[in-house]
């Protein structure tokens, strides 16, 4: 791992179902922040929603060596957030009941988790409407084509969420080879980091030629400012 935390990528899942936040943790949300959590209508989507923007303010508080509480959060034009004023990249990503959230102080950066489990069928449909050419012969060729896509997905998700595109008509737009560690999406170098899980898949893309591997945050460390109530997920300290 690197030793100096300041250019290291740091990267944090847990499950929600296992977490309370504190009564006042709303509290740490902009007015903006508030507004929108009001308007979620879906209990859990509101809880991860609640529990990303706290949990991104301990960690970008204790990184940056400011109150989390004080950091302002804006969303730009094409929806992506980011912090005001500070060195810090991040990017959040939920699937089911899992939250997984990645920081780095020097490179664009994007994350994303996936549990849904698809039939083959559905990874085919999806395949040809969303997926490079390349990407679905390599996915016809595959004997287990429903998980592959899963891995493909979330890794073009990640690129396109580090980029800071959007997801419509961007993840047939270009290729990623299924095992390399890197690529090219608009003359920008990202490295990719990926993860299986037990019921998920876990892909992290880090805008950045110089590969590093990115240092795990233990959800124990933030346990003065949250409770942990049950099991967490368990990353594999080297990814694939």
């Amino acid at each position: 791992m690197p030793e100096n935390k300041d250019i290291a990528t740091e990267l944090l899942i847990c499950d929600s179902r296992n977490i309370k936040l504190p009564i006042n943790a709303s509290n740490w949300l902009s007015f903006d922040e508030q507004a929108r959590l009001a308007r979620i209508s879906h209990q859990q989507q509101a809880e991860l929603f609640l529990m990303g923007r706290y949990l991104l303010r301990q960690l970008a508080g204790r990184r940056l060596g400011i109150p989390g509480e004080q950091l302002e959060i804006r969303v730009d034009h094409r929806g992506k957030p980011a912090l005001v004023g500070q060195p810090l990249f991040f990017n959040l990503s939920h699937s089911g009941s899992l939250l997984t959230l990645a920081l780095d102080s020097h490179a664009k950066l994007g994350v994303d988790v996936e549990t849904r489990r698809l039939s083959v069928s559905q990874a085919h449909r999806l395949a040809r409407r969303y997926l490079h050419p390349d990407e679905q012969r390599w996915l016809m060729a595959q004997r287990h084509p429903a998980h592959d896509f899963i891995r493909l997905w979330t890794a073009k998700e990640a690129l396109v969420k580090a980029q800071g595109s959007g997801i419509a008509n961007t993840l047939a737009g270009f290729s990623w080879h299924p095992g390399s560690s890197h690529t090219r999406l608009e003359q920008q170098c990202y490295q990719l980091y990926q993860w299986p899980l037990t019921s998920a898949w876990l892909s992290l893309a880090v805008a950045t030629e110089q590969r590093q591997i990115p240092q795990l945050i233990k959800l124990t460390d933030l346990a003065d400012c949250l409770e942990i109530t049950g099991p967490q997920p368990y990353l594999a300290i080297n990814p694939l």
